[in-house]
This record gives C-alpha cells, sequence and structure tokens, in this order.
C-alpha cells in the first residue's frame, strides 16, 4: 500500500514538474482599470483609394447645399482639403460625369451613389448596360456606392442578386468602377441578409436627428461584425439642426454630436474614409431623413464644429484592428483576455493566465510574436 502512495505522489510531481504551462496565478489584487486594445494585423486585400495605412480620408457630398458654389468655396469655409467628393443619380439619368471629371483634374476622389429610378420596381437588369457605359465614358476610376440601404429596396436575396449582376456588368463594360455596398444604421439586425460579399469596399450610412443614443452602440457593432472584410467607411454622415417635424433647432446638440462622431473615429482604423453629406432635406427627403437639414455651412456653431473635428485628421502608420475583448492594467501591468490573444491576435503566450471574474487573462509581455506600447486608455500591440 506505501508502494502504491509513493507510487501516486511520483507520478503527480513529475507532471506538475514537467508542465511548462501552470494552469493559473493568483489573481492582482486592487482595482483593475479597462482599457481599448489594438493589435497589428495581416494588411488585407487592397482596394483601389484605400490608404495602406490606417489613415483616415475626408469627403464631402456639397453639390445639394445651396451655400457652396464649388470645392474652393468649400474647403475654404472649412479650413480643410478633402479628398473625396460625393454626387448622387439614379441609374437612367443622366450621371454628373463633368463634376466627376472636374474631380480628376483636381485630384480628388469621385463617389457616386447610384439609387433606382423606380422604387417600386428597383431590379430591372435592362437599366445596368447604360449605366455601366456611363459610367465608363472617361475612364476614370470612380466609387460607386450602388443602391445603398438596400432593405429599402426589397428582399436580400432579390437584392443580392441584382447587386451581383451589376458588378459582373459593371466589370465588364465600367473597369473603372469601384463598388461600395452600404447599409444604414436602421438596418442594424439584417446587414448579413444584404451582404453580397463581391464588393470593395463596406460603407455604412449614419443620419442622426436629434437624440440617437443608439449610434454609438450601431457603430461599433459594424465595425466588429466588418472590420476584417474589406476597407470601410463612413459613407454618408448627417447630423441635424433642424427639423420641420417640431419645427425645433438644435444647433447645440448637433454641434455636440458632429464633434463626437469624428473624435469616435480614432477607435475604428479600418474606418478608411468618411464623407459627410451637406444637404436640407425640409419639406423632402424619405424615411428618417425626411424634413431634417444636415447642411454644415447653413449654421455657424456646425459648421465650427465641423472645422473644428476634422482639423486633426487621423494619421496611423500602421495597419490597426480593434479587439473587442476586455483588458485591464493595474499599476502598468497589462491584461489581456485570452480570447483576444488566441482569437482576435492568432497569437500564443509564453507564460501563465490570471483569473479575472472567472476568465482567463494573459500578461501583455507574455503574448509571443508582440510588443506594445500605451496611449491613455490604450494599449497597442506590434508586431516584432
Amino acid at each position: 500500500m506505501k508502494n502504491m502512495v509513493f507510487f501516486y505522489c511520483l507520478i503527480l510531481l513529475l507532471l506538475t514538474g514537467c508542465s511548462q504551462r501552470p494552469l493559473q496565478t493568483p489573481a492582482p489584487e486592487g482595482s483593475l482599470r479597462e482599457i481599448e486594445v489594438y493589435y497589428e494585423g495581416e494588411q488585407m486585400q487592397s482596394a483601389a483609394f484605400a490608404p495602406e495605412n490606417s489613415s483616415l480620408l475626408l469627403g464631402a457630398f456639397i453639390k445639394e447645399d445651396k451655400n457652396i458654389q464649388d470645392i474652393e468655396a468649400f474647403e475654404a469655409m472649412t479650413g480643410k482639403p478633402h479628398q473625396i467628393y460625393g454626387f448622387t443619380a439614379t441609374l437612367t439619368e443622366a450621371f454628373p460625369m463633368m463634376d466627376i471629371l472636374e474631380c480628376y483634374v483636381k485630384e480628388k476622389i469621385p463617389l457616386l451613389a447610384l439609387y433606382p429610378p423606380d422604387r417600386n420596381s428597383p431590379f430591372e437588369e435592362k437599366w445596368l448596360e447604360q449605366a455601366a457605359e456611363k459610367i465608363s465614358q472617361y475612364r476614370i476610376p470612380v466609387l460607386v456606392d450602388f443602391y445603398p440601404n438596400g432593405a429599402d429596396y426589397g428582399s436580400g436575396e432579390a437584392y443580392k442578386a441584382y447587386y451581383q449582376k451589376a458588378r459582373e456588368i459593371f466589370r465588364q463594360k465600367a473597369p473603372n468602377a469601384v463598388f461600395i455596398w452600404t447599409m444604414s444604421t436602421d438596418d442594424m439586425y439584417v446587414w448579413q441578409a444584404y451582404y453580397p460579399e463581391d464588393v470593395d469596399w463596406i460603407g455604412l450610412c449614419i443620419y442622426e436627428n436629434g437624440e440617437e443614443p443608439m449610434i454609438p452602440t450601431v457603430l461599433q457593432k459594424w465595425y466588429e461584425t466588418f472590420q476584417k472584410q474589406k476597407p470601410l467607411l463612413l459613407s454618408q454622415v448627417g447630423v441635424s439642426h433642424y427639423s420641420d417635424k417640431n419645427a425645433k433647432y438644435t444647433e447645440q446638440q448637433a454641434s455636440r454630436e458632429i464633434t463626437r462622431l469624428y473624435a469616435s473615429l480614432e477607435e475604428y482604423p479600418q474606418i478608411k474614409a468618411v464623407v459627410y453629406r451637406s444637404v436640407d432635406f425640409t419639406n423632402q427627403g424619405i424615411k428618417q431623413i425626411q424634413g431634417e437639414n444636415y447642411t454644415i455651412t447653413a449654421n455657424k456653431k456646425v459648421l465650427s464644429a465641423y472645422e473644428n473635428a476634422i482639423e486633426k485628421s487621423r494619421q496611423w502608420q500602421k495597419n490597426w484592428y480593434k479587439s473587442f475583448s476586455k483588458a485591464y492594467e493595474r499599476d502598468g501591468v497589462i491584461y489581456l483576455s485570452k480570447e483576444a490573444v488566441t482569437k482576435d491576435m492568432n497569437a500564443d503566450f509564453t507564460g501563465e493566465f490570471v483569473l479575472l471574474n472567472g476568465e482567463e487573462y494573459i500578461l501583455a509581455h507574455e503574448i509571443a510574436g508582440y510588443g506594445f506600447w500605451q496611449k491613455k486608455d490604450a494599449v497597442f500591440f506590434y508586431k516584432q
């Protein structure tokens, strides 16, 4: 019997001594501060116009703003060059080719948002070849936001089939078209049902009217879903400062929201561009944008907020992704969730893990193949 006890003790000792990764170490004492996590990842397949790093392109739709004469006037008013200028058209009407040509001459990126001419019968294939021929006539590379907010036009299957057909025809007849797929914040729960996959960019349409506390949550969800799919952009952004619905001016609120929205882009490095739509929809428009004034030039407070918001555009020199798993810091020691290390970063770790609130966390300096640096409430992991 004594020999058996000795034998089992010996086996247990050997197993413990041979283990290179103990199950856990004691959790740190004291309060923990939650911080954001960013990590350097593989460069996704490049798309036309997308910056190779995590810098940010600025853009605007200005043709519908009666207070703006031209690109030079707009950039003088806002105090900042913009790289993208947007225009709208239906598939069957004349495209603004002279405006697109002006963008080319002035070294700007043209963006054309294309809508169905008949919303009751949006998926007519006979329109596609003619539209592709029109967009190809000058052979100028153009961002084409094809049928944004597809949930407005029909089922997900019908929309995807039509989008893919358009993609094929434009690829043959208008290879200069760079395709964007855009969905609205209103359609958060059906994004995947409308995602055609064969796209160059993925866009999000944000229009804010008064108090809309769900917008930050929706933006985060969209980013978390698509950040590793394709380059991202906010393809239409508008913040209302006046509404026909209640004849109410909300310029202070709009100014604060413009400031918050543009500042929040620092959190989302795979958003490569943001395009503001300066347009007055009072007495017109559809769905949630009807009767709202989104112009940034008609109100001094709103214009000043926009000018200040874009003054320092993001200029990051690495290809950063954001992890949505929690990380904590205490006394200069950073603890990263095991899920973030193994699933997001696809990395291994050399040491043991710590249990925090019943979940496994890794010490930052024990993540294999990565160094890190900390900035305020965020930690950045770079490849070594």
